[in-house]
């Protein structure tokens, strides 16, 4: 079994415990996993930071509402996030800038992880490191709206026209809104490119299982740093490469949790 599949087997476990508890201490899952307190504590941030528990001031993890009330479709964001995660950091290490995976919750994007601390081209946390993106102007919202299924696209886009988006008031659905998402599929990727401070553009492309898209990773940078032309030419084929990897690694695990792939 490789590290990152004992490190996803170790998570989900960790999760059950407190899922079936109903809160449970990291000592109590230590014991029951039979593992030390250290590594507990590593699975539980990946948790905490997922959405899936939550710690209360006695140091008790319980499940997250979510996790109670959409279990099956949280875990497999679950397992998305953890087949990711070792990709995006040698990703972050060949293309030097931030790279980080979202998933879709309520109408938004929300970010799940990300390698900014270990990026030595910081963008300013304060103005960038928001954990919700908008659906329609961010590009992890316009990817995972480009390739989730149409029935869910048009569901997600008639709540927006209706009740607005939530995070970018000034994003509308229009008639330039489904050719944008077209061009997104045929290129296999969205852009976004930030005016306000700090001038950022991301790419991003899903990460599919099945017929459905579990999360969307990208690629961010100070736009005056890297020029478009040059970031297209080097950053869509790795982060292509990174998507290939984290849904085959995730496939793996998928359909044999066991085996040593």
């Amino acid at each position: 079994m490789t590290d990152t599949i004992r490190a996803l087997s170790r998570g989900l476990n960790a999760l059950r415990i407190i899922s079936e508890s109903g809160g449970s201490s990291c000592q109590a899952i230590a014991d029951q996993l039979n593992l030390s307190r250290p590594t507990v504590y590593r699975i539980l941030g990946t948790l905490l930071d997922s959405g899936l528990v939550s710690v209360d001031e006695d140091k008790i993890y319980h499940p997250t509402l979510e996790t109670r009330t959409l279990e099956n479709g949280l875990t497999e964001k679950a397992w998305a996030h953890w087949a990711a995660m070792p990709t995006l950091v040698k990703l972050q290490k060949e293309v030097v800038w931030t790279c980080e995976i979202a998933s879709f919750e309520d109408y938004a994007m929300v970010q799940r992880d990300s390698t900014h601390l270990q990026n030595p081209y910081r963008i300013d946390v304060q103005e960038f490191n928001d954990r919700q993106r908008s659906m329609l102007s961010s590009a992890v919202g316009r990817t995972y709206l480009a390739f989730c299924p149409p029935q869910e696209a048009e569901q997600i886009l008639s709540h927006l026209q209706q009740f607005g988006d939530a995070v970018d008031p000034e994003a509308q659905v229009g008639e330039h809104t489904r050719p944008m998402l077209q061009t997104v599929r045929e290129k296999g990727y969205a852009l976004e490119q930030r005016y306000t401070y700090p001038h950022v553009t991301s790419i991003a492309v899903p990460i599919r299982h099945g017929e459905g898209v579990l999360a969307c990773i990208d690629i961010a940078w100070i736009s005056r740093a890297v020029r478009l032309p040059d970031a297209l030419e080097k950053f869509v084929p790795a982060l292509m490469n990174a998507q290939a990897e984290i849904e085959a690694r995730l496939a793996s695990f998928v359909l044999d949790p066991t085996s040593p792939h």
